[in-house]
């Protein structure tokens, strides 16, 4: 074996310090990156369990009021005024239980992949028109101000039932974020061939560094045992990924005790529509009269 000189020595030396140099940085950045991921999976689990216990008592606790005032109006005989008044609560309950297992149902399609849109030429004023009237009974709890402004005989081709998802979500969250006595306000038109859908409310509204995460799934602004509002994290976020589906966006505009204005936007979708839905369980064909559902 040759003998280095000093210059040839001086100069290997230096080359296994660089490369171990580079070698200890390339590993600094992998363990970084470790360390990032191992902090996003441990958020990502304190999300979801703190999810599951939500969820638990959103079906628990509707499930059980259910079976109770259903029993009562079963075996008591009672008023009728006292009876209707029974029913109606009964009927609030049905419905919120129904309105979170549709969130976790469409969640769970979203997740797997298999939400594909279903295009029909939509009553866009009947989705609307309907999403108000399933919660009118919240509406009327919270002597809600609900308003809109709803040009006659508006159609538009995108998908009914994600439609009336992403509608009723926003405005559950208008209603459910409002105080007593406030004010929801639902507008929509049709503008340069996109649907434009804005829901407005007078509530607390959101912080600027809160508008970052309102659209992650599992996430609430409104947690821990003090936690005062209904849900369980979900509405946003499908209705952001339902409008990605749809080929639109959904944006929010809200600061701090100034109420929030959510704006959904949709195009026209580059297909044919033979189909016409009035809301998202009724569909009538252009060709003859058939009805394929009820």
């Amino acid at each position: 074996m040759s003998k280095l000189s000093d210059d040839e020595l001086i100069e290997e030396i230096r080359q296994r310090f660089e490369f171990n140099r580079n070698a200890l940085s390339d590993l600094r950045a992998v363990t970084h990156k470790l360390e990032m991921m191992n902090e996003k999976l441990q958020e990502s689990e304190r999300v979801k369990s703190q999810f599951l216990s939500n969820i638990r008592n959103e079906i628990n606790n509707p499930l059980s009021a259910i079976m109770g005032l259903s029993g009562q109006l079963a075996t008591c005989r009672q008023e009728p005024e006292r009876s209707a008044s029974t029913a109606a609560m009964i009927y609030a309950e049905a419905f919120n239980l129904d309105f979170q297992l549709q969130n976790v149902f469409m969640a769970a399609e979203l997740e797997a992949g298999e939400a594909e849109p279903d295009y029909a030429m939509v009553d866009v004023v009947a989705v609307i028109a309907g999403c108000f009237d399933k919660l009118a009974p919240r509406i009327a709890e919270k002597r809600i101000e609900a308003h809109n402004d709803l040009p006659a005989g508006l159609t538009f081709p995108t998908d009914a039932q994600k439609l009336e998802i992403i509608v009723i979500n926003l405005l559950a969250n208008a209603v459910e974020f409002n105080p007593e006595g406030g004010r929801v306000t639902v507008t929509a038109r049709e503008r340069d061939s996109k649907l434009e859908i804005a829901v407005a409310d007078t509530g607390p509204g959101i912080a600027a560094a809160d508008r970052e995460i309102i659209f992650d799934r599992f996430r609430q602004l409104d947690v821990g045992t003090t936690k005062g509002h209904r849900g369980h994290g979900l509405g946003l976020s499908i209705c952001w990924s339902l409008a990605e589906l749809l080929g639109g966006t959904l944006d929010v505009d809200s600061r701090s005790d100034a109420g929030s204005h959510f704006v959904l936007i949709l195009p026209r979708p580059d297909v044919e529509v033979k189909v016409q839905a009035r809301d998202s369980n009724l569909f009538i064909f252009d060709q003859g009269d058939e009805l394929e559902k009820f």
